[in-house]
């Protein structure tokens, strides 16, 4: 009898084959006698070429049915139930996972002295599901996206049948209940035993409580019961999912137990993701927020064979020893560049910083057009070459914000988060090299004073400009104008090979509108927010940097905010505040009945006269209130 015959089903939208799927297969050929792939959907060329160097056979078909047609037609037309009965393992796989972290000959391994018929990665506990599965709810089952199946049960009548019969499921919750919720169950009715390989049995508890384990308990599963893969679904749960059943960090901590204890690459997981996913959402799944100690112990000198540029423009006269007091607390391995457009300018820079440790600065007078932007890409950019990192910096006196406070708090963030002392430089240069995959780190964006509002869309008026500007640079990469962009401030770390196609091209100062430039949607402000789709297109992730007092701050705010939106709206017909999915899914049911009802045009008017009646007449201001509240009257849901 031969050994394991596989069958792996494969999709993608644009036909192509990512590296993670040939590892995969690669490891997994190593277990079986003979490999099957069936491609749902069109492979290009390339794709094709890749699979069949690994596979026996490959096969394509129309996108139909999702993974189960493509292993049914794998069974019943290219495999057979009479060539199957020569192995003594069936394998049923998807692409649908990242691994893996270490060899499945250990898994096969461990599985082999098991007396069962069956069993899979994982198993999730009973469910309700979605009422479409024959049995009233979904009864603990086999996640299957992997599946085992041994000869005993290959062989019997009722295995044929079962995949000879299965009809073409047209939506996921049909696939999930009348396939996933019964095939478990189908087979264990007839006599046949299963098992799941990371079991989770002990955590099971009723029909409401059970969860998804290798997504919602991922670092639970990687680190303590040898879950060998991670699933491509936890990059793309909503955060709020996350936080319905945890605090939102086991996805984080799974990959951080794998980097430390497993030799998988996880680039082959960035290399997918970065390809379908945009950087904010990767941002936000992965928790990419980078806090160091501006001063503490330090991380020791940086890399000796490491090449660290430091950019900083100084504009504003007054503002040019607040620029300096940080330049001259720059580690002495780095090298500073300095432009400014006078040369009055450029000599009061190289008196504050003539007493600066390590390499004189290169001070370089530069044309103002283009403002910060023209002063790095057209004045620094042919001195930078030969560089592994490069920060740039510049000051900022924003004098159309409401009060000075608040665009000078935001400059504050930005120079912090950035350069706040030689051992957080340091600091940062270690997190890149911790990180291979992090490309480009950026302060996070400020949500203080009028900068809240501006929080609701950080594109305003770009996205199109920025759409333009990824096309000239021949980026590759698709913009999403609902995702936020990651990077406001024109303010960064990166590795110079993240942002390669921005540096390599050669800019004039006429590239750049010319003064006055307008307050938004010029080139300027499309090259501030273009930074992580630039990484993105070069393989590499973008994150947020910022210091300890930075981030105690930024959480003080955040949870500020929560607390005082959620006293503000307490009380509001229709919203659910039992947990923050439940209340983000009212606040949309809610903004939907006032679009349907008309009221979102009469309460902001309501709202702007009941402010002016409370500086006027606080009796008229509750009479006011109380005719509003009274005129609220909620319609049926739409």
């Amino acid at each position: 009898m031969l050994g394991r015959i596989g069958i792996f089903a494969t999709y993608d939208p644009e036909g192509i084959v990512d590296d993670y799927i040939v590892f995969l297969l690669r490891d997994m050929r190593a277990n079986l006698s003979r490999l099957v792939v069936v491609a749902n959907g069109t492979l290009t060329e390339a794709g094709r070429r890749r699979l069949l160097a690994v596979a026996d056979e490959l096969h394509e078909r129309p996108n139909t049915g999702f993974d189960v047609a493509a292993w049914q037609e794998g069974l019943v037309r290219h495999v057979g139930f009479g060539r199957l009965a020569e192995y003594e393992e069936l394998i049923l796989f998807n692409d649908s996972f990242f691994g893996p972290l270490y060899p499945f000959a250990d898994m096969f391994e461990a599985m082999a002295p098991r007396n069962i018929d069956f069993w899979g990665l994982s198993a999730h506990g009973t469910t309700r599901g979605t009422g479409l599965c024959p049995y009233g709810c979904r009864p603990r089952y086999l996640q299957t996206y992997f599946l085992v199946f041994r000869n005993r049960l290959m062989t019997d009548p009722a295995f044929r049948a079962f995949w000879e019969e299965l009809p073409v499921f047209r939506h996921f919750e049909e696939l999930a209940d009348r396939f996933a919720g019964v095939l478990t169950r189908h087979f264990a009715d007839r006599g046949f035993a299963w098992a799941a390989f990371s079991d989770t049995a002990d955590l099971d508890a009723s029909p409401e409580k059970n969860l998804d384990h290798h997504t919602y308990n991922l670092h639970e599963l990687v680190a303590h019961r040898r879950f060998p893969v991670i699933k491509r679904r936890s990059f793309r749960v909503p955060r709020a999912d996350y936080l319905r059943h945890g605090d939102g960090s086991t996805l984080r901590d799974a990959l951080d137990y794998a980097r430390a204890h497993y030799a998988y690459d996880q680039r082959l997981i960035w290399q997918h993701l970065l390809r379908r996913l945009d950087p904010d959402t990767l941002k936000e799944r992965l928790g990419l927020d980078i806090i160091l100690p501006a001063e503490g112990p330090s991380p020791g000198p940086l890399p000796a064979d490491r090449r660290i540029a430091v950019v900083a423009h100084l504009f504003y006269t007054e503002l040019i020893e607040y620029g300096c007091r940080y330049l001259r607390d720059l580690p002495p391995e780095a090298d500073l560049f300095v432009t400014t457009d006078t040369e009055e300018k450029r000599q009061e820079i190289a008196r504050r910083l003539a007493n600066r440790p390590g390499r004189p600065p290169t001070l370089l007078r530069v044309p103002a057009r283009g403002r910060d932007w023209g002063a790095l890409l057209a004045g620094a950019l042919p001195h930078l070459g030969g560089y592994d990192y490069l920060c740039f910096v510049h000051d900022k006196l924003s004098p159309q914000k409401e009060y000075a406070t608040v665009g000078a708090t935001f400059r504050d963030m930005l120079w912090e988060n950035t350069l706040a002392s030689a051992d957080y430089v340091r600091g940062v240069i270690a997190a890149f090299e911790r990180q291979p995959e992090l490309g480009l780190l950026v302060p996070p964006p400020p949500c203080h004073g009028t900068y809240f509002k501006s929080g609701m869309d950080y594109w305003t008026v770009c996205f199109e400009a920025t759409a333009q500007l990824a096309a000239r640079l021949g980026l590759g990469v698709r913009l999403d104008r609902s995702r936020q962009p990651v990077a406001v401030g024109s303010v960064f770390w990166c590795r110079t090979r993240a942002l390669q196609p921005l540096l390599e091209r050669a800019w004039t100062p006429e590239a750049f509108p010319p003064e006055p430039l307008p307050h938004d949607g010029t080139l300027n402000h499309a090259l501030e927010r273009i930074l992580p789709f630039v990484a993105q297109s070069q393989g590499y992730l973008t994150g947020w940097v910022m210091t300890v007092r930075q981030a105690s701050i930024s959480l003080a705010n955040a949870d500020y905010m929560l607390n005082a939106t959620r006293r503000a709206l307490d009380g509001v017909p229709g919203l659910d505040f039992t947990t923050f999915l439940r209340f983000h899914r009212s606040l949309k049911r809610l903004r939907r009945l006032l679009r349907a009802t008309g009221l979102h045009r009469v309460l902001p008017r309501a709202g702007q006269a009941l402010d002016c009646a409370r500086r006027h007449s606080p009796l008229l201001a509750r009479r006011l209130y109380t005719r509003i509240r009274l005129g609220f009257r909620p319609g049926p849901r739409p």
